[in-house]
């Protein structure tokens, strides 16, 4: 089973659930906040990389100025002086350029997007670091996912726009967290519907529980989503994150979590 684990906001305590509950349920971890991973500061083992590509366009000495590539391009990849000139780093790697210009003057080659690094430990961790000035992350994400197998716990990145929507897609259930305050109540819900409109089953992870507000419980119960588990408002907590600890006493919180979804 595949389970996301996702939040409208950073900082909630995503990565939190999702590293606890990959190490002590044995299910191998992907982690797709490809531009900001930090599952690996808790998962130590032998690392591999790998770099990772997608195709963009080249002009060959055929290229007369035209100029179609540049008013087919959704994304301004590219600007037509003298000839054409393509911008990788914009550049969505659709192919209309290639497939519609009448020269035949743009071919395809290869362009490192990032590189796809694994974590050999008690589990796999796998993740993806985006490289600096990639317009889009989802391309790497979605080549990160290419190595999952049936059974994974997803960290997503966060927020709602595409690079999350990419990351819970094929996911079997969400997992959304979320504190008790005001500003991720309101990211909780834009999260909700999105997810929702996914069509995928989710629940709620309530971190830091005790901050005194209930705007978020309040919410679940009256649309329904079920509250899945409650982690404290604990400084304990926070120190063992900060020095990249498991939550070893919370362990059988964890299990119980994994074993009511699955």
């Amino acid at each position: 089973m595949r389970i996301a684990v996702a939040s409208g906001k950073g900082g909630t305590g995503k990565t939190t659930v999702a590293v606890n509950l990959a190490v002590f349920n044995s299910v191998n971890l992907f982690d797709l906040d490809v531009e900001e991973p930090n599952d690996h500061i808790f998962i130590k083992g032998e690392k591999k990389e790998k770099t990772a590509y997608r195709k963009v366009p080249v002009v060959t000495d055929d290229c007369n100025a035209c100029g179609l590539c540049k008013d087919i391009c959704q994304f301004n990849a590219i600007y037509v002086i003298d000839r054409a000139y393509p911008l990788p780093e914009l550049c969505h790697s659709c192919g209309a350029c290639i497939h519609l210009c009448p020269e035949n003057a743009l071919k395809e080659t290869d362009y490192q997007t990032g590189k796809i690094v694994t974590v050999d430990s008690d589990i796999i961790l796998t993740y993806g670091e985006l490289t600096i000035g990639e317009a889009s992350a989802v391309f790497l994400i979605e080549q990160v996912k290419e190595l999952m197998g049936r059974d994974a716990i997803i960290d997503s990145p966060p927020g709602v726009a595409c690079p999350m929507v990419e990351s819970v897609n094929d996911s079997d259930f969400v997992i959304l967290v979320a504190e008790p305050t005001p500003f991720s109540f309101h990211d909780l819900k834009i999260a909700a519907e999105v997810v929702s409109d996914l069509g995928r089953k989710f629940g709620v992870v309530i971190n830091k529980y005790g901050l005194p507000y209930e705007g978020v419980e309040k919410y679940c119960r009256e649309t329904g989503i079920e509250i899945l588990g409650k982690i404290p408002f604990s400084r304990e907590i926070a120190r063992k994150y900060s020095r990249g600890e498991l939550l070893h006493d919370m362990k059988s919180f964890f299990v119980d979590l994994y074993e009511g979804i699955v």
